[in-house]
């Protein structure tokens, strides 16, 4: 590089510096409801970071789309968007997302599908009107599981059992305790049923009577039958990963993802799906998305929660599989339809907000070179092995992988192997170049280290096509320590720097704090945002000639229960997420001065630095014993022994 280009580059440096703001972190729009996917950040948050780190007409790259909030809000504010992820159906999701669709056909399509499964349905959900004696579909039919007692024999419903803590209820007969969860082999009993008469209006939950209970030995039947008639159904085997090791789905005899259904919802998702496959529609792939997103509604991890929900079915909502020992049969056209209406409304509210604007999936050429209407590209590609030109992009703006936090892979395939017709699904997804650390032990389970490797791989080839004195932006929070170390490593290992004003807190959505991963003790609620730059290799050397004098001590437990009583005598007591908070961002400078360190003296000092936070389990959520050696912990906070 030339002295000239050199100074050009860092004038542009100057004046483009760290975000310094955090914003309101606002709930998803309805492009984001339109299907699950996992761990999707609040789009007001990556919609600030595109305003801020590009302009209007550049290029941005998201190199781990998953849910594509950086890909949406890009597009929404006049970017061009390229985005990769491993998982074919993070980019399946994204791709119908941001792809243009008639609202009229999509509407035709729903009616087309509406005419035809109806009356299928409404005879497999069939139950009697009790007011007026009239045959009605029904909204949802409750099961619980039946358990013999170990001490006395007598038959719990355990539904009607008083619950005395995880897996464990009591018998209402002898008030022994009894250790119980669900397997392939545990007897459901029919209880109840909720619907809306379609005849007479009357809305009730009722007691399922003997012909509710007939009808549903009959459907059992009818499943077996159908099957052999040549009815498709997935019959993929679920793998051994961390999801199936966390949930012991093999001891329990779940080994096939169909498993998580029962006959009737596996009768009439398929009638569904074939009806769908039939119609020969060329909104076929918006009606398989559909589809895709009911799945979430209409299997056995689907319970109630009358206080969030009222007589509404509770979805599969943990990052994990489960069977709850109670657990809802939701209507499978109820569910399909809410989805339906749920992906116009998406798609109405983003079409209306890109204001006319032509939009189109493009070859990635045309992105590049400011095509009229190339304004995305989507692939399943890891980020490992990018196809763009050396210093093509403007910004690189992601939500990488949260180290254990979630499988994506695992879980997304709950949704893959129902969908054939879609590219690179309809099967258990690949894997291998998934960034991820197992918290289970199992054949192939990846470690903190492999994670960073992977990471490491992925940010070299974003150092590569980023242009320089550009940002790498990416939000991340954990309360693993390796995970931290990691990221950090991966990231200036390949020669990215991170300025002294280029880590902020952001906060989260205060509404989604009741979700699983928020609820876990450690957890933080909300976002640490990191702003990498790709400077000069002149640059680099200056910063790494900083750090030679620094201490290379290894990082003991100790050191950490420090920083926290330190927190907790200057603060007084806090909630675990507060407190974690306080912690990185007291902690996370010590951590990159070590990440520098290790990367400056090589190999085995990178490997030795994430031995030792792997090592670290002081915020483990489920291992608390080593903090309250030290602090208290009462009413929802942490204290320090002294105060």
């Amino acid at each position: 590089m030339s002295a000239e280009s050199e100074t050009q580059v860092l004038m542009t440096a100057t004046q483009l510096q760290p975000i310094q703001r955090s914003v309101e972190a606002k709930p998803h729009r309805p492009v984001y409801r339109m299907h699950r996917y996992f761990a999707r950040r609040p789009y007001s948050v990556f919609a600030e970071l595109v305003r801020h780190y590009s302009k209007p007409g550049e290029v941005i790259l998201d190199p781990f789309c998953g849910g594509g909030v950086t890909v949406v809000e890009g597009l929404l504010q006049n970017r061009r968007v390229i985005g990769f992820d491993v998982n074919p159906l993070a980019v399946f999701i994204s791709r119908m997302e941001v792809q243009s669709v008639d609202l009229g056909d999509l509407r035709q399509a729903r009616e087309a599908i509406l005419r035809t499964f109806k009356p299928v349905c409404d005879g497999i959900f069939a139950t009697v009107c009790r007011k007026c004696g009239k045959e009605t579909p029904a909204r949802w039919f409750e099961y619980s599981a039946i358990k013999t007692c170990s001490d006395c024999g007598f038959r719990l419903v355990i539904a009607n059992a008083r619950k005395m803590g995880a897996s464990r209820w009591e018998c209402y007969a002898c008030r022994k305790l009894q250790a119980f969860s669900p397997d392939s082999n545990t007897t459901f009993d029919l209880l109840d049923l909720f619907y809306t008469c379609d005849h007479c209006g009357s809305e009730m939950v009722v007691e399922s009577s003997d012909l509710d209970k007939e009808a549903m030995r009959r459907i059992d039947g009818q499943h077996s039958e159908s099957e052999r008639a040549g009815l498709w159904l997935p019959t993929a085997n679920i793998p051994d990963c961390n999801m199936q090791r966390e949930s012991a789905l093999f001891k329990k005899g779940i080994t096939q993802f169909r498993q998580f259904f029962t006959s009737r919802h596996l009768l009439s998702l398929a009638l569904l799906r074939q009806q769908i496959i039939d119609l020969r529609s060329p909104m076929q792939e918006w009606l398989l998305f559909a589809f895709s997103s009911t799945l979430r509604y209409t299997n056995r991890m689907v319970t109630m929660n009358p206080v969030w929900r009222g007589e509404k079915p509770f979805e599969w909502s943990k990052p994990g599989f489960w069977m709850p020992p109670v657990h809802l049969e939701a209507n499978v056209l109820d569910q399909f339809l809410r989805r339906f209406d749920t992906i116009l409304k998406g798609k109405e509210d983003f079409q209306y907000r890109l204001a006319g604007k032509p939009i189109g999936a493009m070859h990635l050429e045309d992105v590049l070179t400011e095509q009229e209407t190339g304004l995305f590209y989507l692939n399943t590609n890891s980020a490992s092995n990018l196809s763009l030109p050396n210093e093509s992009i403007d910004a690189i703006i992601t939500d990488p992988p949260y180290g254990s936090y979630v499988h994506y892979a695992d879980l997304s395939n709950f949704w893959s192997v129902w969908l054939p017709e879609i590219g690179g699904l309809g099967r258990v997804i690949d894997d291998s170049e998934e960034a991820v650390i197992a918290r289970k032990d199992f054949p192939g389970a990846k470690t903190a280290k492999d994670y960073q490797k992977i990471l490491e791989s992925c940010f070299l080839e974003c150092f590569r096509v980023l242009k320089t004195n550009r940002y790498m932006v990416l939000t991340f929070h954990n309360r693993e320590p390796r995970a931290w170390a990691s990221l950090l490593t991966a990231a200036v290992k390949v020669g990215f720097s991170l300025p002294e004003d280029g880590v902020i807190f952001q906060d989260g959505i205060p509404s989604y704090r009741h979700t699983a991963q928020s609820r876990r003790s450690g957890s933080v609620i909300g976002d640490f945002i990191f702003s990498f730059v790709k400077r000069t290799p002149k640059q680099n050397d200056r910063d790494r000639s900083r750090i030679y004098d620094h201490q290379t001590k290894p990082i003991k437990e100790q050191q950490f229960l420090d920083i926290l009583k330190v927190i907790l005598n200057k603060q007084g007591p806090l909630t675990p997420d507060v407190l974690m908070k306080e912690f990185y961002l007291a902690f996370l400078p010590l951590m990159i001065e070590r990440v520098k360190i290790a990367v400056t003296m090589g190999e085995d000092a990178v490997a030795d630095l994430i031995t030792q936070f792997d090592s670290i389990d002081v915020f483990n959520s489920h291992q608390r014993q080593l903090l309250e050696e030290h602090f208290f912990y009462r009413e929802g906070k942490w204290s320090y022994k002294r105060n």
